[in-house]
């Protein structure tokens, strides 16, 4: 049992993992160079500040680490997480995985980027193809996580007990990684469920209980597999598992849309 309980922990490492890299590179590098991208389509901006205070048109190295340790570190881990509960559940090939992860993370986590309430977009004319830049990185980062998470399973070394029939070091290593994640989950879903109500047919709460519902249902596939040994999903947790994704889906989307029309509109 303790075996198994280690493989559920280095799967959950290993998307955290994957969620961190991601976000360093995809989110913090990428995020840079789609607000360098931003700053050339309205040359008119430059020397305003955004709404997180930085100054638009100015690329310095601390503002990059920033951006990368910061935004894109905190932005990975979040992914990572939402990755560990959704991927149990997605169907196909890892070539199919890694394509809808990337719909997927512009429905879930779109808003992240793209919101109606922040002045950037005013200050920056609510540029579409700004927008559309966005949401891109957004769709790079689910893809990437993806594809690491394949990398990583097959790079990162399985608990095997050792001669006195105990786990290795590694249930430890994997442990405190998996701990670590744990620890981001209540900001996450408090984020989720403490936003201000909306005049919109999909508030964020809405994508808060489909995330949760997934959740239960992943952890209670982990019980059942370190419980029973079993290898196969039941088909009753498939089919919650499928059904709660697609949910997620739907309620983030309806509460993207409106966001970007609204943004659009005032172009």
């Amino acid at each position: 049992m303790l075996l198994r309980l280690t493989d559920i922990l280095r799967d959950v490492a290993r998307g955290g993992i994957a969620g961190v890299i991601a976000g360093i590179v995809i989110g913090g590098l990428g995020g840079r160079v789609v607000m360098t991208l931003a700053a050339l389509l309205n040359p008119d901006a430059t020397g305003l500040r955004t709404e997180n205070g930085e100054l638009i048109g100015s690329l310095t190295v601390n503002g990059t680490l920033a951006l990368m340790f910061f935004g894109g570190m905190f932005g990975g881990m979040v992914a990572g997480i939402v990755w560990v509960i959704m991927s149990p559940w997605l169907p196909g090939s890892a070539l199919r995985r890694r394509l809808l992860a990337g719909p997927l993370a512009v429905a879930i986590g779109g808003f992240f980027l793209v919101n109606a309430e922040n002045r950037d977009f005013s200050i920056l004319q609510s540029d579409a193809l700004i927008v559309a830049l966005l949401l891109g990185l957004i769709a790079i980062l689910g893809v990437a996580v993806a594809w690491l998470d394949d990398v990583l399973e097959v790079r990162l070394p399985r608990v095997d007990p050792g001669p006195d029939r105990r786990p290795s070091n590694l249930l430890l290593i994997y442990g405190v990684v998996a701990g670590i994640g744990l620890l981001f989950v209540p900001s996450v879903v408090g984020f989720l469920f403490s936003g201000e109500p909306c005049d919109c047919a999909f508030p964020l709460v809405y994508l808060g209980w489909t995330l949760v519902f997934i959740g239960v249902v992943t952890v209670d596939w982990w019980a059942i597999h370190v419980a029973t040994g079993r290898a196969d999903r039941p088909w009753v947790l498939i089919a919650a598992g499928r059904l709660g994704v697609i949910a997620a889906a739907i309620a983030g989307a309806g509460h993207l849309i409106p966001q970007i029309m609204t943004i659009l509109s005032a172009a």
